[in-house]
């Protein structure tokens, strides 16, 4: 809820700064897209990778207990 929240206020925000200042909003919402994109991507990549990292301690450790 409080990501929606923040995605609801950044939109406004862009739309707002749009009308105001003759800024191509198709443009604006298109680069955020993208960098939404990349930002769920390295995060995803992250998540992964230290998922992993425990996992494989964690197997370790089980494998070293019996």
């Amino acid at each position: 809820m409080f990501w929606g929240v923040l995605i609801g206020v950044l939109a406004v925000g862009v739309f707002g700064a749009s009308t105001m200042m003759d800024i191509d909003l198709m443009a604006m919402y298109t680069e955020m897209g993208i960098g939404i994109g990349i930002g769920v991507g390295t995060a995803a990549v992250i998540f992964t990778i230290g998922a992993g990292v425990v996992s494989a301690i964690d197997y370790n450790r089980k494998r070293n207990a019996s």
